[in-house]
């Protein structure tokens, strides 16, 4: 278990005891790299710093029955992620990120025609191997990661958010998507089968 993982969990059982400042200071560390992923998504200010306060509030009054075993920021994302696609849903607007799209595609069973099963299930496959990768990533390494390709931040900015160097933030990046890059080899067989998904890889997952 790393540092930072040991960290929230010490941070979090000081919150389930109703200590107000160590929740503040779960806020003020995570606050700002899920606002960016949640404004990527929906491109609406007002909107994005609605849905991260809903998280943070809901997040407070349940605390009781919320176990953090492992990153906070891994449950913060997985929660503001959920909170994005409902209020795309009930808004009918359309989601920014890819992802989120083809995911609302889905629930609705219009992402594909019942020829293109066996095509689905490799692209699962392949955005499982990435997730898992991503999923076991360094938590610093995976919040810089995230924080450029969902939230859309620029190496400054997150250099200024977390207190890090430009040249940390740029090798983070680096060290990411060569890591990813390694697994798309490691599945290169399924590219001349499905060259779309190729495309999908390059373009979106390893700019």
């Amino acid at each position: 278990m790393t540092a930072g993982i040991q960290n929230d969990i010490l941070l979090w059982q000081q919150v389930k005891q109703g200590d107000r400042p160590a929740f503040d200071q779960l806020y003020h560390r995570y606050a700002g790299p899920i606002f960016a992923m949640v404004y990527k998504h929906i491109r609406n200010r007002a909107d994005a710093e609605d849905i991260i306060q809903e998280v943070f509030l809901s997040m407070w009054e349940k605390r009781m029955a919320i176990d953090i075993q492992h990153s906070l920021f891994n449950y913060l994302y997985s929660t503001a992620r959920n909170r994005t696609l409902r209020h795309i849903k009930l808004n009918g607007s359309r989601p920014e990120s890819l992802d989120l799209f083809r995911e609302l595609l889905d629930e609705h069973g219009l992402a594909e025609t019942s020829h293109e099963t066996h095509s689905r299930a490799r692209m699962r496959e392949i955005e499982s191997s990435i997730a898992g990768e991503i999923a076991g990533l360094p938590e610093q390494m995976k919040k810089v990661y995230l924080m450029n390709s969902d939230g859309g931040m620029s190496i400054p900015e997150i250099a200024g958010l977390l207190q890090i160097s430009p040249h940390t933030v740029r090798n983070h990046i680096a060290k990411v998507r060569k890591r990813l890059r390694r697994i798309v080899s490691r599945l290169a067989s399924l590219f001349s089968v499905f060259p779309a998904l190729l495309l999908f890889l390059v373009t979106v997952l390893l700019p």
